[in-house]
């Protein structure tokens, strides 16, 4: 079952939106145009120095690219999501067991590759 907002994280949720903004390299001015608020207002928001109404944070999440959206509210809710993650995006978040796994499988498909093309002597392509 998914796990739903702690308080840790309600509590960081400016945090997140900081680093939401400079993941996904979003203008701090044009958003809070975009939103209908100051860009002083956003900025306090993002550094913890005060907190923002519920329907300006709604503006604040419509105005954002989905993506950005999106990886704003897993993150705050704790939801992992598969839709529209990259495969290094996935193998860097993933447990170092799985990470191991992962580069057991393309060892694997290299050293298999390799066979098909050692009489030809060309090193594996990499994809």
């Amino acid at each position: 079952m998914q796990s739903f907002i702690t308080q840790e994280n309600f509590e960081s949720h400016w945090q997140l939106f900081d680093e939401m903004m400079n993941r996904f390299n979003l203008n701090a001015t044009k958003v809070a145009a975009d939103a209908g608020i100051s860009r002083v207002i956003l900025s306090r928001f993002r550094h913890g120095k005060a907190d923002l109404g519920a329907a300006k944070l709604i503006a604040l999440l419509l105005v954002l690219p989905q993506d950005a959206r999106t990886w704003y509210l897993c993150e705050l809710f704790g939801v992992k999501t598969d839709s529209g993650a990259s495969l290094r995006t996935m193998v860097v978040q993933a447990a170092p067991e799985e990470q191991v796994e992962v580069l057991r499988l393309i060892a694997d498909s290299l050293a298999k590759n390799n066979l098909k093309t050692s009489s030809t002597n060309e090193l594996p392509q990499a994809v």
